[in-house]
Formats: C-alpha cells, structure tokens, sequence
C-alpha cells in the first residue's frame, strides 16, 4: 500500500501544488496515461509493433499450401517466321496463331527438408488460323513436383528458429518503448513543474526585495545602515527582475515541449500537480538480474543475432562448397484435336534432374569467405559477451542509485523545512535591523536552492521508478511482470 509522505513545509509554492483541488490541473499519472494512449511516439511504437506482428504472420503463411491460378485468354499472334523444315532447310512461314491456357497450382514450403512440392493441373489449347487451319488441345490432368537448390543447406530450418525470437524480440521491444514513453513523460512534467515553481519563487523573492528596499533606504536615511547594503538592494532588485523575465520564458517553453509531447490539441496552458505521493520499496540487484534475463528484449535479441551468425556460416558454407540441387516431376499428359481427347487414355509425365556443383580451383576464395564468416560467428559471440556486461553494470548501478534515493529525499526534505525557518528568521532580523543584507540574501539563496533540490530529488525517484521498470520490464511495486494489455499481438 502507498505511503503518502508528509508535505514539504517550504512556503506558499509548495502548499499549492499540495493542497489544490482543481479539476484543470494534470497530475503525473495522468500525464503519463495520456502520453500512453495518444502521444506520437505511442503511436510510432504502435505502427512497429504491428508491423513486426504481420511479418510474423508472413513468415507462417508462408507454410500454408498456396492455391494459384493464372492462364493467357488468349495469346494471339499473325506474323512471318523462320522455321527448320524436316529436311533440315530453314524456310520463312506465315503464322496466324492464337494460343491459351490456363494452370491451377497448389504448392506449399516442407520445412524438414528446404525444399518445395507441388500439385498442379494445366490445359493448353493452340488455335491455327492460316490455310492449314486446326486446333489442337495439350492437358496435363495431374502433375506433382518437388524442387529444392541445395540438399546440404535448408533455409526454411533456420527460419523457424528466427522468427519466433523476432516476434518475441518485438513484442518485448514494445513494452520498452511504453516504458520509455513514460519515462520521457516525467522528464517534460518535471521540466515544466521545476520552472513553475523556479517561477513562483522568483516572484516571491521580487516582492519580498520590492518591500525590503523602501526599509533599507528609510534606514540609511537615519542613519542605521550603510549606503552599500541601499547598493546591494537595488543590485538584488535588478537582478530579481531578470530572474522572473528567464523564469517565464521557461515557462512557457516547458509548457509548450509538454504538451506537444502529450499531442494535446487546442490547449494552451497546463497546470500541474506536485507528484509527492511517493512508495519506496526494496529492490536487489540480484532479483533486479534475474528479471532482466527473463524479460528483457535484449536478450532475445542476443540469441537471434547468434543465430543469424551461425546461419550465414552454414550458407557460406553451403555456397562455397559441393552442392546438390534436384528436381522431379511426375504426372500424366496427353494431347488432340478436341478437349475430350486430350483426357483420354493420359500418358505418364515424368522427369527427374539432379545437379551438381564442385568447386576445383577458385584461388582460396571459398577459403576465405568460411574463414570471414567464422570470425564474423566469433565476433558476434564476444560483442554479445560485452553487451551483457554492460547491461548488469547499468541495473546494478541504477539499483544502487534507488537504494540511495530514499535517504536523498529525507536529507532535502528536512533542509528544505529548515532552510525555509531559517530564511523566516532572516526575514523578521532584517527587519528589525538586526542582520545585515549579505546575510539575509545568502538566507534566501540557501531556501531556493533547498526548494529546488527537493525537487529535483522527487523527479530522480519517478525517473528511477519508471526507468528500473524499463530496465527489467517488471513492476517490484506490485511484484507482477510487465504484459501488453491490448491485442497488437493476437
């Protein structure tokens, strides 16, 4: 259950952010549900997720037998040809020719062997239409064949190790960017909520100047103070001014960088909320490991990159050494001079070629394209040695970090309580004289500086919450993994 922590007594500001109600104002949450739902870069992870689903089922259609049917009606053609007579003298003939056809063909991918087998049934039918006019009808009522290019290297086996680690790879991709989505969320909430309140405070510190400078000049009129604390005044003055033009422009700008990320349309202006409502909870880095071994994409990614490494080794080898290819048919054909006649009593149709390439002499070449795709083989397996290193040193050190940030927020918060105390003292002592101006604005730097760090502690906790959960892809919050809860997947 969430622990809410005890607001930061620091003045006014803060107070606000705390104890306001208004149903305009935009909480972190809700920042990051409608950055989940509705900012470009959802959309963008969407449109790659969907993409990398209908690839995979690409991939598995393409071993569902394929129905095709294709003909020419008709192809005709009248023109003058040279052709070989019986008696082997070339001869110019007039052809006046309509030919056509049709073929039905179902064919379908055999994983266990790489290769591809086929049922198919064609009638052709040539029409003669010069002075020797006839028509003759060729069928093949039934044929089946089988073709493959290499019997040592089979494609179609590789391919059904690949691709499952993709749709995995995507998937897991998915909720990363989800994960990242949220994380970008926090950083523009921050970056707008830090130059709101930089801005309230810069107005603070204006009108407390604006009134204690009538005081420092009525007293260096009588003579209880000295012309440089008027001078330091009027600098401070200034320099107020300049702090609440810089903080505005901030303003605006972080405003604006939030809600085009949001995607927001016709809105002008955000208020937001001060997100304390903070949950610590223990997080080892061994557990913190161990799910990142579990659901992490990269690692998916590792298994198929080393697969593709081992795959292009056995097609190079495949390539560069002795193949064999075959291909075999066998049906039934027969032919006449009307369509009935070309079904009756069919004859067997059969063939069968097997090839074959040896490679004799080829200078080392074969040699050296086995030797690249080893060492390629070997590079990937150390490049992914490396990369999971880097990968446990960085949850590691950001579990270090998560670890440390309860205490960090305990330290700012009770500087901030006594920090603000101390410039309240400040406050009622130079107003009474007795503290000089130097004192009193180191006071005032001492509270801003306090305030600020306060929150930039609460935005390393949501930084750190919402980046452990990309890192691991697992919730320690509710001790449950992260799921993708819509169906871009099924």
């Amino acid at each position: 259950m969430k622990k809410r922590l005890p607001l930061i007594v620091i003045f006014s500001i803060l107070f606000s952010y705390a104890n306001a109600q208004s149903t305009s104002r935009l909480t972190l949450k809700e920042a990051i549900h409608i950055a989940l739902e509705n900012s470009l870069d959802y959309k963008i992870a969407v449109n790659r997720a969907r993409s990398s689903y209908w690839n995979y089922e690409s991939y598995k259609a393409g071993f569902l037998p394929k129905l095709s049917l294709n003909g020419t009606l008709p192809d005709y053609y009248r023109t003058i040809n040279s052709i070989t007579l019986p008696n082997g003298q070339n001869n110019f003939v007039s052809q006046n020719v309509a030919n056509s056809g049709i073929n039905l063909n179902l064919s379908q991918n055999i994983g266990l062997t790489g290769g591809n087998i086929s049922v198919g049934s064609s009638l052709r039918r040539i029409d003669n239409f010069g002075n020797f006019k006839n028509t003759l009808y060729t069928s093949v009522p039934l044929t089946i064949s089988y073709r493959q290019n290499n019997l040592f290297y089979n494609y179609i086996k590789w391919q059904k190790k690949i691709e499952p680690l993709r749709l995995k790879e995507a998937q897991r991709e998915y909720l990363e960017n989800l994960e990242d989505i949220s994380y970008n969320t926090v950083n523009y909430y921050f970056n707008l909520l830090f130059a709101d309140i930089q801005l309230k405070l810069d107005q603070q510190n204006l009108r407390n100047i604006d009134t204690l400078i009538k005081t420092t000049q009525a007293r260096f009129e009588i003579g209880t103070v000295q012309l440089n604390d008027v001078l330091q005044s009027k600098v401070s003055l200034l320099n107020a001014k300049k702090a609440v033009a810089n903080s505005l422009l901030s303003l605006q700008t972080a405003q604006q960088n939030l809600i085009r990320f949001l995607n927001l349309e016709k809105v002008e202006e955000l208020e937001i909320e001060l997100p304390d409502s903070i949950t610590f909870f223990d997080v080892s880095p061994a557990a913190a490991l161990e799910k990142v071994k579990s659901n992490r994409k990269f690692i998916i990614e590792f298994q198929r990159r080393r697969l593709e490494a081992e795959q292009a080794v056995a097609a190079t080898k495949s390539e560069t050494g002795p193949s064999i290819s075959l291909n075999a048919n066998i049906g039934l054909t027969q032919t006449g001079n009307t369509f009935q006649q070309s079904y009756s009593d069919p004859l067997r149709n059969q063939s069968i070629t097997i090839g074959f390439n040896v490679p004799l002499v080829d200078w080392g070449v074969n040699k050296s394209n086995r030797k690249r795709a080893l060492a390629n083989l070997e590079l990937e397996k150390n490049t992914i040695t490396q990369q999971l290193l880097s990968a446990e040193q960085e949850v590691n050190y950001q579990i270090m970090k998560w670890s440390m940030q309860k205490e960090q927020m305990e330290i700012s918060k009770e500087a901030s309580h006594l920090s603000q105390q101390r410039y309240d003292i400040a406050l009622q002592k130079y107003s009474v004289g007795s503290l000089n101006y130097t004192d009193f604005n180191n006071a005032q730097l001492d509270k801003d500086r306090a305030v600020t760090d306060y929150i930039n502690n609460l935005r390393s906790y949501w930084s750190l919450y919402y980046l452990i959960r990309r890192l691991t892809l697992f919730n320690f919050e509710s001790n449950k993994p992260l799921q993708i809860t819509d169906h871009l997947f099924q």
